[in-house]
Order: C-alpha cells, then structure tokens, then sequence
C-alpha cells in the first residue's frame, strides 16, 4: 500500500515541481542575462530578505497541520482533520495580515526610493504565501498531491508570462516584482477553492476535539517555528547578508546565488520523493508506528539513487553549464559552480529523517542538530568570505549542511534503530565517481557547450552500464519497483520488467517490502 500510495504522489508531486523548474529555470537565465551581475545582485538581496518572512510562515503553522492532520487521517478521524484545517487556516491568516502589514510599515520607512514600489509588491505577496501553506499541507497530509497541481500550474504559467514580458517590455525591478506578486495571489485563489469545498464536506461531528490536541499543536508549532529559524541560517542562504556586509563587490551575491542556485535544482528530483514519502511517513504514524524506521530507511535508500549521481555527475559539467546558461558575465561563478552540488548535496537526504522526527513528536533533534550547524555556518562563512568572497560563502552552507545531516542521522539510527544500506551507498558513490571522471577526461579541452552535450551523454552511458555490470539494484528494489511497472499497461510494463531484471542482484533471501 505504501509502495503504491508513495509512488502516485511522487508522480502528481514530480509533475508539479518539474513545470515550475523548467519555468523558474527560464525566467532566472533571462532576468539574469538581461540585468547583468550587479543589479541582479540586488534584486536577489531585496527578495531574499523580503522571503524570510513568507519563509518563518511555512513552517509553524502549517507543518503542524500536515502532521496532525495526516496523524488523524491515518486514524479514519475525519473530524478531527477538519477541525484543524479550519482552525489553523484562521489562525495563519491573520497573522500573515499582521506579518504584511509590518513589512510594508517597513518598506515605507527603509527601502530605497527606486526600489520601493518593487518591495512594496514583494511584500504584498507575504499574505497569500503564507495563508497558502495551509491548504497545500492539508492537501499532502491526506496524500492527495494531485490537489496542489492545479494552483501550481495557475501559478507557474502567470510567473512565466509576466516575467518574458518583463524582460521583453523592459519593465525593469518593477516588472519582476509585479510577477512575483501575481503569482503568489493565483497560487493562494486556485488553490485554496477546491481545498476548502473538499474538507467542508468531511463529518463536522458535534464531539470536541481530543482533549491534549491544542496542547500537542501548540508544542510542535513553537518547535518548528524554532526550527525554521535556525533553517534559514543554515538551509536558506544567510550567507547573503554575510557578502552584503563582508566584501566590497556586490556581484559575489550574483555568482554566489546563480552557482548554488544552479546547484540546488538538482535536488528537485529527490525532494520530489522527499515529499511523497514524508506525507506516508505521516499517515504511517496513525496506522502503524512500528514500521516507521523502515520506511525512513528506505526512503533514504532510494533518494540515494536519485540524489548521488545526479551531484557527483554535476561536477565536471558545472562550468559548461554556467557558460551555456548564463554567458561570460557570470565566469566568476565557474569555481562555485564547481564545487555546490557536492556541498548542497546532504540537503537531499535531510527530507526524511527530519518527517520522522516530525511524526513522532520529536523535534528537538533537528532543532539541536541545526542549532549546531548554524554555528558552523556563521563561523565559516566570517572566515572564509572576506578572502574568497561567494565561495566562502558556498562552503559554509556546504559544511553546514553536511553536520546537520549528519548529526540528524545519526541521532536516528541510534535511536531508532535505523538500518542504513552502507554497502549499497558506497558503491553508488563508487559508480557516480568514476562516471564524473569520465566525463571530466573527455570534456575538459572542449568549449562549454559540445563539453555540455557530450559530458551529459557519456556520463549518463558509463553509469548506465556500471549499474548493469554490479547489478545496483537489490530483489527488493525489484519488487517495489515491479508494483509500479505491473500496474502500467502491458507495452510499457513488460520491458520496464525486463530492464529491472538486468539491473537486479541473482539473489538475496527474505525481502521484505515496506
């Protein structure tokens, strides 16, 4: 069932975030072309600061709804679910009302005379960025992702329009600005309709909620506000106030953001199962606890197969791609580029020790474990930025990142007993490995675009036949992957089969399937 149901959602999932990455990929490469380094320095300073606000209204609240909400609805407690949503989507509203008010009291006061009708539009969108949030993690709690496409595409498609025409026209800060706020307001009405009919016609009983519940939501809301406090240290790119503050050349902000940013689209693929396995980790909770390390485990498993070779493979085609995409105003990003899907690459696996933590209540680990890393971060970043401008930068975040996760993991395999494919990890690491170097051998005395082209072919071929050759698939991967393929239709499923024999280990006794 939740091989099934994880698979489902990581297609609707998959579908979602791969139009709004093929769009947002399109309009940064034309908004960064066309205003150069230095003034999209700013625009990416303005917008990341007037973001930390919509950003602090993503977690509270409404991961507090996703979790208990999945928690109740795993239960067959549909009352209850429905009291939440109602109840937290007024509470979030208001305070994002209170939220946007301040930031245009702020806007008013503080930012500058040419860019204030600009942030005045950003900050407008703080009010249905975060009143959003709840409808889409009510719509992940009931692992129904297909209800967030519609608002997404709405959303996308208006982004996408406004900004060609921003670029196009000339419209300039202004014209990006009113983009970004039309977006945010499709995004919230398209969305927020169809949630709201399809939970009012859940039960509404006439029984109170469970006595401990206002309690138990209000304990886990100031975790994870804690916790997304310290996230935007070490998650979300602090080190940009840093470079404001600590060099001279405001490009750093440029190649810094266009190198890690460049980078972290790679994730888009993991995070897509991420985020469908974690909406079942929820629900597993309120149907059988026990089997949660297992499917943590094996979440783990397959954001490994998707996440390590893409970020290693990335490596060598990193500077070609800088070239190809953003031009020669950008060359001092090549050495960033270089070096960012390594260092953003434990971010992938953060996904799904973190839903554990968040399904059984126990937040505090990741609020330790980051509390940590954001020391880590700072530290860093202040040495290294000064002398190295956006790669000091990059490596704080990179080793940042790399001890929370670390120390995240192995809180959990500690105390949850998870059991992690160590042999599995490593010759996945082995194989990617040697396909970058492949690739770098080949490409390294081409120009940027052939080294592009050629480099994506022979490391996708070299991994292809490593993966075939040491059989990286286990019978369980198989077998999991088979309750897919056997549901497709027949011209599809039977070669799917066929290629997932090749690829799968002789034998191995007793899978089990989670």
């Amino acid at each position: 069932m939740n091989t099934k149901t994880i698979a489902r959602n990581t297609a609707w999932y998959g579908l979602e975030n791969m139009i709004g990455f093929v769009t947002s990929l399109i309009t940064s490469i034309a908004i960064a072309r066309t205003l150069g380094p230095t003034k999209m320095a700013y625009i990416i300073y303005v917008t990341w600061l007037t973001g930390i606000v919509s950003q602090l209204g993503s977690v509270g609240i409404p991961i507090t709804t996703r979790k208990y909400m999945a928690e109740y609805l795993g239960g067959g407690d549909y009352t209850t679910a429905r009291f939440i949503y109602l109840r937290t989507l007024l509470v979030q509203t208001i305070l994002a009302a209170v939220a946007t008010l301040g930031a245009v009291l702020w806007v008013y006061h503080d930012a500058p005379a040419e860019y204030r009708v600009a942030a005045l539009l950003l900050v407008l969108g703080i009010l249905p960025a975060m009143s959003n949030f709840i409808s889409a993690q009510a719509n992940v709690a009931a692992e129904t992702l297909s209800a967030n496409l519609p608002g997404s595409l709405a959303s996308t498609a208006t982004y996408f329009i406004l900004t060609l025409l921003a670029v196009v026209l000339n419209w300039g800060v202004n014209g990006i600005a009113f983009a970004m706020f039309a977006m945010k307001w499709a995004d919230f009405l398209v969305r927020l309709v169809p949630t709201m009919r399809r939970i009012l016609k859940w039960d509404s009983g006439h029984a109170h909620p469970p006595a401990d519940l206002r309690a138990r939501m209000m304990s886990f809301a100031a975790q994870s506000v804690m916790g997304m406090l310290l996230t935007l240290i070490v998650w979300d790119r602090s080190e940009l106030f840093l470079l404001k503050h600590l060099t001279p050349d405001i490009r750093q902000i440029a190649f810094y953001s266009v190198a890690f940013s460049l980078a972290e689209r790679l994730l888009i693929f993991p995070s897509i199962f991420a985020s469908a396995s974690g909406a079942s980790i929820y629900a597993q909770y309120g149907r059988d606890r026990t089997r949660l390390p297992a499917m943590t485990a094996a979440s783990a498993r397959y954001i490994a197969l998707i996440s390590l070779p893409i970020h290693i493979i990335a490596v060598p085609l990193a500077a070609p791609a800088v070239f190809v995409l953003y031009g020669k105003q950008y060359a001092g990003a090549l050495v960033v580029a270089t070096v960012a899907p390594l260092l953003c690459l434990p971010k992938a696996f953060s996904g799904p020790i973190q839903s554990l933590f968040e399904s059984v209540d126990r937040q505090k680990y990741f609020i330790i474990t980051t509390v940590i890393a954001s020391f880590v971060d700072v530290g860093v970043a202040w040495l290294l930025i000064p002398s190295y401008g956006a790669l000091g930068a990059c490596l704080g975040s990179g080793v940042a990142q790399f001890t929370a996760v670390f120390l995240m993991w192995a809180i959990g395999i500690r105390n949850y007993q998870i059991q992690l494919p160590w042999g599995f990890l490593f010759k996945l690491t082995a194989m990617s490995t040697f396909a970058a170097c492949a690739t770098y051998a080949v490409t390294a005395k081409l120009s940027a675009l052939p080294a592009l082209i050629a480099g994506s072919i022979i490391s996708t071929a070299v991994f292809i036949v490593l993966g075939y050759v040491f059989k990286i698939l286990e019978p369980e991967d198989r077998d999991r992957f088979k309750i897919i393929s056997n549901s497709l239709p027949k011209p599809i499923g039977t070669p799917l089969n066929y290629v997932l024999d090749r690829f799968t280990r002789p034998f191995l006794p007793d899978s089990t399937i989670v």
